[in-house]
């Protein structure tokens, strides 16, 4: 496996791993809310770096129109799931 490849398989995995983590968050406290953000902005630092190379979400298997901004305007009960 090429270094290309590798690290294309470390971005997938990391966004991946951001995206489900963020989901898993129930936002009930101030806390989890801040987690919350810090995955949202970890996850929207990732992306504006990849689209400078072209990498689309749909590369990284995140979606062909998935937006960082959606991990933020879930309600609290839809955070729980």
């Amino acid at each position: 496996m090429s270094k290309q490849q590798s690290a294309m398989v470390v971005l997938e995995e990391t966004a991946q791993s951001l995206k489900a983590s963020a989901a898993a968050v129930n936002a009930a406290s101030a806390y989890d809310e801040g987690r919350l953000m810090g995955y949202y902005e970890a996850l929207s630092t990732l992306l504006s770096q990849c689209a400078v190379q072209d990498i689309t979400p749909a590369d990284l298997h995140l979606g062909d129109d998935f937006r960082p901004e959606s991990l933020l305007t879930r309600p609290p009960a839809a955070r729980a799931a």
